[in-house]
């Protein structure tokens, strides 16, 4: 009862209001049009302040407009980044719909194209179940050993950490995987695995109350598994070689300060030395080899002689 009157009045004002006011904008009768017109206000006073700065110290235009096609190239950058990187993963959501689609040739998994690459969906979905832990392991790694690495390069990168990591929900894929068993000696298995990383991992740095971070990556290439030497007791395997044949494809969506990398310029040039940070540690000729079994020696399996024809030729026997 005490309540009606008030739900009564306030239909009564609604029925009664006046055609003028009740045309208004919604923001003028809730009383947000002051909010409204001072972020209006900031946003003007945010483009014209170069254009304020620019002429307060003498520069020519030309600069400002420079500096616009700078900023318009920028933003492209970050859009296209973006884009490329949703579509990754609209890719990964329905590999099969994908393909039925028809997309480009240089998009379809190997096995669509080689009969003798197999497709491994049970090692994909063992890889999903356990990403989770191999995360928990990574983040582990970063801050225990990756972070006391970093402050001990350098002095001024004594305030180093990490501030988040996390590497998200969507874990390495191995489109195909190709066995070598006829074509090398007896002793070793050689797999090529097709691998695919889109990942909505974010990682955050701060060094000197600068953020840097990275939200998003893509990662193709053809990783080289070498299994050698191959042994009559546990494990059964003597070292693990990891190599990619060729430069990887690789693409970083970049956050906080480190989105300046993104700018026209920069971004080929950071590009570039990431991809050569890669490819001398882990692209042929340069490989990674892990011992499985102590007191194996790797120097050999590290830095392989090269076999002539005619010892390619007698392995190949043996092993037929």
């Amino acid at each position: 009862g005490a309540g009606a009157p008030g739900v009564g009045s306030w239909g009564l004002r609604a029925r009664t209001m006046h055609p003028a006011a009740a045309s208004r904008p919604a923001a003028w009768r809730s009383g947000s049009l002051p909010r409204l017109l001072l972020s209006s206000a900031a946003r003007t006073l945010l483009w014209l302040g170069p254009v304020y700065l620019a002429g307060y110290l003498g520069l020519s235009g030309s600069w400002v407009l420079l500096g616009l096609a700078l900023w318009l190239c920028w933003g492209h950058n970050r859009r296209w980044k973006r884009d490329r990187l949703a579509a990754a993963f609209a890719l990964l959501e329905d590999e099969r719909e994908a393909v039925c689609r028809g997309l480009a040739a240089r998009h379809l998994p190997a096995w669509v194209h080689f009969p003798d690459v197999e497709r491994v969906e049970w090692l994909n979905k063992v890889l999903v179940q356990a990403w989770p832990y191999f995360g928990t392991i990574l983040e582990k790694t970063f801050k225990e050993i990756v972070e006391p690495k970093i402050r001990a390069k350098n002095v001024h990168l004594k305030t180093c950490t990490f501030t988040k990591i996390h590497f998200g929900e969507k874990c390495p894929r191995i489109n195909g995987i190709k066995a070598y068993t006829k074509e090398i000696g007896r002793r070793q298995v050689t797999l090529d695995l097709q691998i695919c990383y889109v990942g909505d991992c974010e990682i955050h740095m701060d060094i000197s109350k600068f953020n840097l971070g990275v939200k998003g990556i893509q990662l193709y290439g053809t990783l080289r598994v070498i299994l050698e030497p191959l042994l009559t007791d546990a494990p059964f395997i003597g070292a693990v070689t990891l190599f990619f044949m060729q430069k990887p494809h690789l693409e970083i969506n970049w956050a906080g300060m480190s989105n300046l990398l993104d700018v026209p310029g920069i971004n080929v040039m950071s590009d570039s030395l990431i991809q050569d940070f890669i490819s001398a540690r882990l692209v042929l000729p340069n490989r990674i080899t892990v011992p499985l079994k102590k007191n194996m020696n790797i120097a050999h399996l590290r830095f392989p002689i090269p076999i002539s024809s005619t010892q390619f030729s007698r392995l190949v026997r043996v092993s037929v």
